[in-house]
Parts: C-alpha cells; structure tokens; sequence
C-alpha cells in the first residue's frame, strides 16, 4: 500500500503578553543558543504551509503573516482567534501574503505555539509524530466513533499546554465560532469541546520563559543583566 500522505498544516505563533513578571520586556527577543526565542520557533515551523505570527512588532521573515489580538492583550484564546482569521484571509487584512501566493486549499491542521519556547524544534516534532501515528478517528463501540480534533503536549507534572499542540483547522475555527467575544476567554475553554489525544514530552521540551528564574535556569541573559561567568549557553536540562 502506498504511505498515507503526510499532513499539511499551517502554524499561529503566540507572540503577544505582556511579560509582567520579566518587567514587560519583549520575552520572545531573548536569545538562546544564538537566536531570538521567536526566530527558534519560526524555524519550528517552517514546514507550514501557512504562518501567522500573533501579538508581535518584531521584523518577520517574507511570506510569515502578522496579526493582533482583539483587544490587544486580549489574552491568548484571543491571538489564536485573530491568528486563524488572518490565516483564512490568507493575508489581505494584514496586507501580507504566503509564499507561494496561490490557494491551494485549507490545511488540515494548525500548530499553535508560544513564541518563547526554547526548544520547539523538538516539540513541534514530536507533536507532528504523533500526528501521523494516530487514526482519524476513535471507535467508541456499537458502530460509534469520535473524531480526533489534535494532539496537546503535556509536560512531565502532568499539566496540558494548549499553546504547544497541533488542532484540527475545522475544529478550531468551530470552536471560535462557538466562543464568540475571545476577550478575556481562556484556552482552556476555547479548546473544552475538543476530542485531544495527550502527548506527554519529555522533561524540559516545553519549556518556556515566564521568569527571571526561568531565564537564568536556561541560560538566557536578561536586559540589564551580565552573564554568570562559566555559565552553560546550552541549558537544556
């Protein structure tokens, strides 16, 4: 039989946050290993056919869509709504366009990252993995199934990130559509209705930058602040 084709899908960054606990700097210019936080997850992702970065002012490479939440600050379920919107227009609100130009129809699917993960090279991989091992649907008996509508990483305490997960494209919008004002509305609740298969990562490849600790922890020096002498550039643990 010949391999099952493998899926396409498109990406939305959630860049936007307000970084209280950093002092409001732009987390996602941080550098680790030698790039911005931000610039490591578009290399995640480079193999969507579509990519909506959300909530940032950053330069983006060509053909990389930008949106804003609305409200701005808006919160996160808020960015994946007005990711999803510019993806669908395919640019025209932001006046943007995909490389490529041309429709080729809807992906199936959509990653949805933050913009400071440090190493989602590995967990966009490993989510996509998943992906591909996984049937369609699940049999529920009596000639019942459900559909599968993603996959959720779940770090190693057990806690879901919805903000690193690939969702099926039509499940996703269905939901936003449920949801109706994405204000204030948590991803949690965004994403409630939805069939997810967990994916439980290895320790540390969710990590992310939320803290001074975080980031001394990692490696990454802080506006301000001067490296530790002897400190490791590759902290991965």
């Amino acid at each position: 039989m010949p391999a099952a084709a493998a899926p396409r899908w498109t990406a939305i960054v959630v860049a936007g946050g307000r970084a209280t606990r950093l002092g409001g700097i732009d987390k996602t210019a941080l550098v680790y290993q030698g790039r911005s936080l931000l610039a490591g997850v578009l290399g995640a992702v480079t193999g969507a056919e579509r990519i909506c970065v959300v909530g940032s002012d950053a330069p983006l490479p060509a053909g990389v869509l930008s949106a804003v939440e609305e409200p701005r600050w808006g919160g996160p379920a808020a960015a994946i709504v007005a990711g999803l919107g510019a993806l669908a227009a395919g640019g025209a609100d932001t006046g943007g366009a995909a490389e490529g130009g041309a429709e080729r129809g809807d992906a199936d699917w959509v990653v949805v990252s933050a913009a400071d993960l440090v190493r989602a090279d590995e967990a966009v991989t490993a989510l996509l993995t998943t992906l591909e091992h996984l049937p369609g649907t699940v049999e529920l008996g009596a000639a019942q199934s459900l559909t599968i509508d993603g996959v959720i990483s779940v770090d190693a305490h057990g806690h879901r990130q919805p903000l690193l997960a690939v969702y099926r494209l039509v499940a996703l919008r269905a939901a936003a559509a449920a949801a109706g004002d994405a204000e204030n509305l948590s991803v949690k609740s965004l994403i409630g209705a939805l069939n997810l298969v967990e994916a439980t990562l290895p320790d540390g490849l969710s990590a992310d930058v939320d803290t001074a600790a975080d980031a001394a922890r990692l490696g990454i020096v802080l506006p301000g602040a001067s490296a530790a002498p002897n400190q490791s550039a590759d902290a991965n643990e």
